[in-house]
């Protein structure tokens, strides 16, 4: 998936990729919700994040959770709904200010596929190693990628895909 391509991070040299859009109802479902409930200092990874996971769906919805007395300032989490013209996925956001500036955001998107995990491994995971948890997950990782992991899950008849990926200080001036 496009965001396991492209690592969540500021593009150094162009000060708009971590502003919020000036006019949030152009923004997702899910960053929408997020500048509704108070949520600034994480708003451009929330912002940036779920357009990339919103591409090309036919629909959406979300769910948060968020600490009332202090949005701002505790963690965000989220989990949205994504239904695509021939498939649903579920997208997890957890979004945390960091006390020395940026934002921690871990996001994992969950989906599945009508076929065996080993079958899956094969097509989308070349290169990547693979570590057994317990009898059906398995956890594959790629070493230029230290921060993501891709976990399947066999399920009979289907492959259970949790796409994970973490960033600290996203968004913080280095």
């Amino acid at each position: 998936m496009a965001w396991l391509n492209q690592p969540v991070q500021a593009i150094a040299g162009n000060t708009d990729s971590m502003l919020p859009p000036e006019n949030p109802s152009a923004a997702t479902v899910l960053a929408q919700a997020a500048h509704a409930v108070g949520i600034r200092r994480c708003y451009p990874a929330v912002d940036q994040v779920s357009n990339r996971m919103f591409a090309n769906i036919r629909h959406a919805d979300v769910a948060l959770d968020w600490d009332r007395g202090d949005p701002d300032g505790e963690p965000l989490f989220s989990v949205s709904g994504l239904e695509y013209s021939n498939a649903s996925a579920v997208l997890s956001l957890t979004t945390v200010p960091a006390p020395a500036g940026g934002c921690t955001i871990l996001v994992e998107r969950i989906s599945s596929a009508p076929l065996p995990c080993r079958e899956v491994a094969r097509s989308e995971l070349p290169g990547y190693r693979a570590t057994p948890l317990v009898k059906a997950v398995t956890v594959y990782t790629e070493p230029s990628r230290s921060r993501e992991t891709v976990t399947l899950v066999d399920a009979p008849p289907a492959c259970l895909i949790v796409r994970r990926q973490v960033q600290y200080r996203w968004g913080a001036t280095q």
